[in-house]
């Protein structure tokens, strides 16, 4: 299991946290608690996958008040709208010399 994650997660710390959480959140909800997306009602239903001693750790970090500032300013940046449009990287692999074209036309 722990090497499953490793090569899955293993370039990317944050995914694997982002992964549980939401994973953490949707049994919670799906068990039909209320305020299933506060902290203090998931803490209870930790992944089989981490460790016990992790747990407190990681949910120590996101109740801090850093964390959820930030969170809040990023959430807040990427559904500012920026030219019109919400920004968004939805336009997937651009070549090189295609980006270099367009970035020639606005200037």
């Amino acid at each position: 299991m722990f090497q499953l994650l490793i090569s899955r997660y293993g370039s990317r710390l944050r995914d694997f946290w982002y992964e549980s959480q939401k994973k953490t959140k949707k049994t919670t909800r799906d068990k039909g608690l209320q305020g299933w997306n506060d902290v203090v009602v998931w803490r209870d239903f930790k992944q089989i996958y981490i460790p016990e001693d992790i747990w407190p750790h990681y949910l120590e970090h996101v109740t801090f008040e850093r964390f959820t500032r930030r969170s809040q300013s990023d959430a807040g940046n990427r559904n500012r709208p920026i030219h019109g449009s919400v920004t968004t990287h939805t336009s997937g692999s651009v070549l090189f010399a295609a980006h270099a074209k367009r970035m020639v036309r606005l200037i």
